[in-house]
């Protein structure tokens, strides 16, 4: 065999051998096709193609809490005269309108988380009743009766004033009705109060 027909054979083998490089090439790119197949998600899993089914935290209706207490409603509650002040979106809250003599406001607040079902507004009662630590025997709080299916009442001293504060449970609605005043809150003034709110609630 000639030195040249060596060559060509080598070049040959070269070239057509399974470790060629065109061989390699080859199945390089088939390695590449079928890899990409591989970790292209099934449309099945693709974000698009799969439906939100997440419940998360049920979701309070919207309510206007103004609409079932008024700036005489809370007049009642401070004793003076008052007038409107901002709050959280859905809230309503009140300020009295003049001062004292010491430069304080008296001001109260009404905020109403309202459910479509009986099962969402339990869920959402359950979670507020941890969050506050609403529970009957701890220190500064009472368990109201009378007032809608389950009802708590606290008087808290805050540096130089004081807060009262009323929550309540109702089948499809819970709120929380809150004074802040120079002086303790009337206990009975508040559960008067909560009773006529109350009422206006499912």
């Amino acid at each position: 065999m000639s030195f040249h027909t060596g060559r060509f054979d080598m070049h040959d083998h070269v070239w057509r051998g399974p470790y060629s490089a065109r061989g390699l090439t080859c199945w390089l790119l088939v390695l590449s096709i079928a890899c990409a197949k591989s970790f292209t998600p099934p449309a099945s899993a693709t974000p698009a193609a799969t439906p939100i089914t997440a419940q998360g935290d049920p979701q309070p209706l919207n309510f206007d809490a103004c609409s079932i207490f008024s700036a005489a409603d809370a007049a009642q509650i401070v004793g003076v005269p008052v007038r409107p002040t901002p709050a959280a979106a859905g809230g309503c809250a009140y300020e009295a309108a003049k001062e004292t003599s010491s430069g304080w406001r008296r001001n109260v607040a009404l905020s109403v988380s309202k459910y479509k079902s009986a099962s969402d507004e339990n869920s959402a009662w359950d979670d507020q009743k941890i969050l506050r630590s609403l529970r009957p025997g701890r220190k500064n709080l009472t368990l109201l009766s009378g007032v809608g299916s389950e009802a708590y009442l606290q008087i808290s001293p805050d540096r130089n004033s004081f807060d009262g504060e009323v929550w309540v449970h109702k089948s499809l609605s819970h709120f929380r009705l809150i004074e802040v005043s120079e002086q303790p809150p009337s206990p009975d003034v508040l559960k008067a109060a909560v009773q006529k709110i109350a009422a206006k609630l499912p």
